[in-house]
Parts: C-alpha cells; structure tokens; sequence
C-alpha cells in the first residue's frame, strides 16, 4: 500500500469535532479523509492510500477505537500505521497506549495547535511512542 504523503485518516463519531479537525488539516496542506467510527475506518483503509497518521476517537459506537486498533495490529499491510487517539477518558487513553501503532495520545478538549504541531511531526520523523499532548484546560 502506498504511503500518500501528509494523508491524514481522522475517526470520530462526534460530526462537529471530525469536520473542525478535516478543515483544519486541510488548511494546512493536507488531505483527509474521515469516518465515522472505527469500522467505517477500516472500510476506509481498504480504498484509499495509506495514510500518514490516523487520529482516532477512542468512544464511538458499533467499533471503538480500541477495537480498531486490534483489528489494525491483526492485518500485516496496517500493523505499522501510526495513530494518534484522542479521548477525554485517562483510562482509556492509558489503555491505548499499549498498542504499538499508537504514537501519541490527546486528552479532550484538545488545543487545535498543538494537535497541529503534532500531525506535522508526522510528515517526517513521527513522534517517539507514549507522547501525550495535554490541553490548555488541564493547566
């Protein structure tokens, strides 16, 4: 599968949230794709080129980002994709990080700039494993 340079592939359920994150992605140079849970993610992978980055909702309905990321680490063409996830959840967050795809996690609500700095981390080097971006909210 092709690497389609600054693809980004954002899962989430929440409408308002996965568009705000698509414009802005695509405000700076990239192109996006979306879904709307973790099974019309994979859906997704399936027709589009290999994306540079997932961002991926942790608590959507009918696939969750943790199921997600199990079927993603089972397919040996999407084993080494990087995700970043995003929830407003610790546990779950911490529970992610145990998925070797995952790069980062971002606690919500999430500053847009900082999320920003970190997709274009990933347009070259990537992020080492177990970062956490924390919002402005949390102090």
């Amino acid at each position: 599968m092709k690497t389609a340079e600054g693809t980004v592939l954002v899962v989430d359920d929440d409408w308002d949230i996965r568009e705000a994150l698509a414009e802005v992605l695509r405000d700076d140079g990239r192109t996006v794709t979306t879904a709307t849970d973790g099974f019309d993610a994979l859906q997704k992978l399936a027709h589009v080129g290999r994306p540079c980055l997932i961002l991926l909702d942790l608590m959507m309905p009918r696939m969750s980002g943790l199921e997600f990321l199990t079927h993603l680490g089972k397919r040996p063409d999407t084993a080494d994709f990087e995700v970043v996830v995003m929830s407003a959840h610790d546990a779950l967050r911490r529970e992610a990080q145990h998925f070797p795809n995952v790069q980062a996690t971002v606690r919500k609500p999430f500053d847009v700039d900082e999320l920003l700095l970190l997709a274009s981390e990933h347009r070259s080097a990537g992020v080492p494993s177990g970062n956490e971006v924390k919002s402005h909210a949390e102090g």
